[in-house]
């Protein structure tokens, strides 16, 4: 499988930056909800709802001696991995970002329509926007102040939505194979 994107269709760079953003992506919904529903406060980071301590007694509910950021005191916990998978989903979102604007697309496959093509379109870039505002203000959560939790909610929101679909553009036109390794486009040929 060449690397770069031609007009056999996606490269092996590309394959795999979008099947490490669903990975990345499926492991932080994982343990976003397992910090929710995990009731001995450790879930959200900060004891909230649950007094002003998290019943771990170290400091803002997060790790020892407060070192100010709450972050990272003591042993790696569901917030700690939280924040870690979240940078790296802003991370690989930037990367993706910057190979997109430096990478030729392929050829659109024929089975899309036009108004499939914007659709695929606008839900690539609010996806790529939206893995960067969700973990940021995840992050900002996590540092402090709840002034955030309304646009980190919405985010959520926003993400499902547009994974969705993006999914059902991708099933109801039969496209999943050309994002796997091997898999390639099919392009009308003049």
């Amino acid at each position: 499988m060449p690397l770069l994107n031609g007009p056999y269709g996606y490269g092996g760079v590309t394959k795999s930056l979008h099947w490490l953003t669903v990975l990345l992506l499926v492991a932080q919904v994982v343990v976003g909800y397992t910090m929710d529903a995990d009731d001995s406060g450790q879930g959200r980071g900060r004891g909230r709802g649950r007094g002003g301590d998290s019943g771990r007694g170290r400091g803002r509910g997060r790790g020892g001696e407060d070192d100010g950021l709450g972050l990272f005191d003591g042993p790696l916990d569901l917030v700690d991995l939280h924040v870690v998978l979240g940078l790296a989903l802003v991370a690989l979102a930037l990367t993706r970002i910057v190979w997109r604007a430096r990478t030729p697309l392929p050829p659109w496959d024929e089975r899309l329509t036009d108004r499939d093509k914007r659709l695929v379109t606008a839900t690539e870039r609010t996806l790529l926007g939206l893995l960067v505002l969700v973990p940021a203000t995840g992050v900002a959560l996590v540092l402090g102040g709840d002034d955030l939790l309304w646009l980190h909610v919405a985010g959520h929101v926003a993400l499902y939505a547009t994974v969705a679909v993006h999914v059902a553009v991708v099933l109801r036109r039969g496209l999943v194979g050309r994002m796997l390794p091997g898999g390639r486009a099919r392009v009308r040929t003049p």
